[in-house]
Formats: structure tokens, C-alpha cells, sequence
């Protein structure tokens, strides 16, 4: 019996971890290749690109419009990941690896890139890193209905 009651609250306290250090995205959806290039466009910062951060029904939209991705994403798409520690919200968007491990040597103007955050506490303050940044500073907001923040270079 103690044994048991080891084992329960061993994996309640790996469940409110797992919780709390994970959040999930939903509903990603993006554009095409709007324009190649090669990998020193994003250097030149000739790419102007925009974050936004809206309160959708108990959630956040997330949309970044005019981003870079490798052009492999044309051919493997693109995932995006979300975590948070603490306050501080981390938020990636990549080109999915292709199965050889190989990217191509140019990138791709993708108009936009949104989805869902969800998860996340109304009233509390959060930090937002958009990975890769590619110019944009971290956000700081209160996440409560209302909110609509524009972010851009």
C-alpha cells in the first residue's frame, strides 16, 4: 500500500510538472513561399516582419507575418513548439527536418504563420520570445480578453 501511494504521488507531481512547463498550440496554418531567397536576406534585414498577439476565445493567436523559414518546408512543412518557464513563453516555429537530415541553402518569405496557444492563465503576465526572433524583441502583456498587441522591426 505504500508502495502505491509512493507510485500516485510520484506521478501526480510529474503530471503538474508536465503541466506547467508544457504548453500546447493548436490550429497552426501558414502560407507558401512567397519569395526565395538566399540565407543573406535575413541577414540584410531586407524582410520587414510583424508579430501579433491577440485573446481569441480563451486563447492566444499568435500570427507573425513576413517570416523566413528554410525552403525545406515546402516539401516537409513547417511545426511549431510552445513552452513556457515561469512567466516567460517561448514560442518556435520551424521547418519540419527531412528525413535525411539535409536543409536547402535558401529561405523562404512566408506571408504568414498563426496559430493557437492555449493554456495559459487570464490575468497573469507573460513574457513572449517568438524563436527565431529575426529582429522582433520579446513582448510583454497581461493575457485577459481585449488584448491585441502589434510587434513589429
Amino acid at each position: 500500500m505504500k508502495k502505491l501511494l509512493l507510485i500516485l504521488l510520484a506521478l501526480t507531481a510529474w503530471a503538474g510538472c508536465t503541466k506547467s512547463n508544457v504548453l500546447r498550440t493548436k490550429d497552426l496554418t501558414y502560407t507558401g513561399c512567397a519569395t526565395s531567397t538566399d540565407t543573406r536576406a535575413a541577414e540584410d534585414g531586407r524582410i520587414e516582419s510583424i508579430l501579433t498577439l491577440k485573446y481569441e476565445d480563451g486563447n492566444l493567436r499568435v500570427t507573425r507575418t513576413n517570416t523566413l523559414v528554410n525552403c525545406s518546408f515546402q516539401d516537409y512543412g513547417l511545426a511549431c513548439t510552445v513552452s513556457i518557464e515561469g512567466n516567460i513563453i517561448h514560442y518556435t516555429v520551424e521547418a519540419k527536418p527531412s528525413p535525411d537530415g539535409s536543409d536547402t541553402n535558401c529561405l523562404c518569405q512566408v506571408e504568414t504563420v498563426s496559430s493557437l496557444v492555449t493554456g495559459l492563465e487570464p490575468g497573469k503576465e507573460y513574457s513572449f520570445h517568438y524563436i527565431p526572433s529575426q529582429g522582433i524583441p520579446s513582448v510583454t502583456f497581461v493575457f485577459k480578453e481585449g488584448l491585441y498587441l502589434i510587434q513589429g522591426q
